[in-house]
Parts: structure tokens; sequence; C-alpha cells
């Protein structure tokens, strides 16, 4: 009952939280989904105890010592030369159930430096990076609290900013585990340093996940509310036709049926056994703002599979982000401690 409280309490405090999302903030990088499986589901919360690190850094408070000893690289081939992915590790802990450290990456690549007239004055190179750790405390067999520390480094040629945020996060577990429900206060923080002298907001949001293991049948299904700190998502295109008769922008706004969907995100994983898994997924928003009018294609939805080989999981996904391709994502995990001699 009390964990019910304290739910309802944060979703109800949402109200009065306002933040500007949608390149409006500083380390919108962060914001980015590096693990292959998560994508695959249409960036929902994952919520279940399994031995995947990868959530753990999604959620804090799914660590576990499941995970001890579990290493994952993941790798995104993005847009126009632009990589980024990540590297994580369960850190064993005699107190702590596990310590889930990370470091995530964004490569914007080289860019050709000019002066005003164009002229070529020699290269530079941008990106940005952070590092991660993260833990959870277990009061009992049903409730977790996880916290995660990110130091950020983001480097634009000559302007540089440091950063310090964190995440915290309560996993509620239902129905002798196969229900489970979190909730993700993300990327709370501050700037060390900023560019040129001038604060900038982080790009904080509240999340509310629900994941269920069906009894019968070997699937699992992820519903996530996203961005409830901020209700409108809509945004101002600057391309917008101009009124011929007013000469004003005519800007669209959603409606509520918009409103309500652009915050959903949904996944669903077919367990066909411990070696391999299919899955699915659904982003809403990403359909409203990124599908074009006379080509939406498969913009918003998500693939993916995860094959194991060996001592190896091998985890691939596919999501239509735009109508000029997908994006394609490998993540790699595997147990070091299945490596030691015997």
């Amino acid at each position: 009952m009390k964990f019910t409280r304290v739910f309802l309490f944060l979703c109800i405090c949402t109200k009065s939280l306002f933040a500007q999302i949608g390149g409006d903030n500083t380390y919108e990088f962060l914001n980015l989904t590096n693990s292959a499986r998560v994508l695959a589901l249409g960036n929902a919360l994952v919520n279940t105890m399994d031995n995947d690190v990868n959530l753990a850094h999604q959620l804090p408070s799914l660590n576990h010592r499941g995970m001890n000893g579990q290493l994952s690289a993941n790798f995104t081939n993005y847009y126009a030369g632009i990589k980024f992915g990540s590297l994580l590790y369960g850190f064993p802990h005699k107190k702590l159930e596990n310590i889930t450290l990370g470091l995530q990456y964004l490569n914007y690549g080289t860019f050709t430096r000019t002066d005003e007239y164009g002229n070529t004055l020699g290269s530079f190179k941008a990106g940005e990076y952070a590092l991660s750790a993260s833990t959870a405390v277990h009061f009992d067999s049903v409730l977790h609290v996880g916290i995660a520390l990110k130091g950020v480094y983001s480097n634009f040629d000559s302007y540089v900013s440091y950063g310090l945020l964190t995440d915290l996060s309560a996993s509620y577990s239902l129905k002798e585990g196969r229900m489970m429900a979190s909730i993700l206060m993300k990327n709370f923080g501050f700037q060390l340093k900023s560019y040129a002298g001038t604060r900038e907001p982080m790009p904080f949001e509240l999340l509310i996940g629900i994941s269920t293991k069906l009894e019968h049948a070997p699937l699992r299904w992820s519903i996530t509310w996203a961005h409830l700190e901020k209700w409108d998502l809509s945004y101002n295109d600057s391309t917008e036709e101009i009124d011929p008769f007013t000469n004003e922008t005519i800007t669209s706004s959603y409606s509520f049926r918009d409103n309500l969907v652009s915050h959903l995100h949904l996944g669903a994983e077919f367990l066909f056994s411990k070696n391999f898994n299919i899955r699915l997924g659904y982003n809403f928003r990403r359909r409203q703002e990124l599908a074009l009018e006379l080509y939406k294609h498969n913009v918003g939805l998500s693939w993916g599979f995860t094959m194991r080989v060996s001592k190896f999981h091998f985890n691939y996904s596919r999501a239509s982000l735009h109508a000029t391709g997908p994006i394609h994502t490998f993540s790699v995990t595997s147990n070091l401690s299945n490596f030691k001699r015997k």
C-alpha cells in the first residue's frame, strides 16, 4: 500500500512539472536507445528481472545479482555517418545486488572547418560521452528502488560542456513476478560547465511502464507512457504553409487523441526458447513527427530478434525512423564468468 500511494503521488505531481523537449535541451544524446532489444520494442520500458544488463541501464531498479559479470556491447550506424553505442558491465558487489557500469557515446564524425569565404582551414571532430553507474536496493521480494549517476562530456570543436545527471526508478512486482510496473525519472541534473556561458535545460523525462508475461503463452508485452511531465508534445514546424489572406503561419496542433497516443510506446516479445526470441514494437510519437504526409510507410514500427550462440547472445533490431530508410542496431552480450577455467 505504501508503494501504491507513492506511485500515485508521483503521477499526480507531474501536473506541476514543465519541461521542453525535442531539441530545446542539451545532452539529447542521452535519450538515444543503445540496446537492440529496447529499440526493437519501440523504446518501451522492459520490466522484467532477467539477466540482460541493458535493462539495468534503462531502469536502475532492475539491477540484480543475475547481471553480475554480464558484459554488453551495443552499436548503431545512424544517418549521415553518425555512430552511437554503449559498453556495459555488471560489477559484482558484496553489499549491493549489482552495479552496472556504462560508457555511452555519440560520434558525429569529422567536419571541414572553413572561413566566411569558404576557404578550407582544416577539420574538427564532434562527440558526446557519458560515464554512468547504477545500482538498486531490494526492500523485499516485490519492491526495488534504483539510482544511476551520469557524468557527461560534450565537445563540438572549441565548445566544451560538462554535466552531472541522475536517474531514479522504482519497480513493483505482481503476480509472482509475471507482471511488473515501474516509474522512471530520467536525466535530472545540471551543467557543470556550459558551452558559451549560458546554462541550458536537461532532457528530463518522466515515464511509467508495465510489462506482463502471459501465464499460458510465450508472450511478454510492454506498454509505456513517456513524457508524462508534458501533455502537449506538438510543435510548430517552421516549414508550414502561410495563410495567403492573413500572411500568418498556419500552425497545426495535436487533437486529444493525437496527444494521448503520442505518449505511448508498445512492445511485444515472443519467447520461443532460451536461444531464440522475436520482438516487435511501435512508437506512436516517432510516426507522428517523422512520417511524411505522402510516404508514411512503416515509420514508427520496429522489430528484431535475439539468438544465442554458444556463450554469446546476439541481438538485432530494425527501426523505421524516416522514409529515407531504417536504422540497424546490434548488441552482443555475454557473461565473463562463463570463460573462467574450471
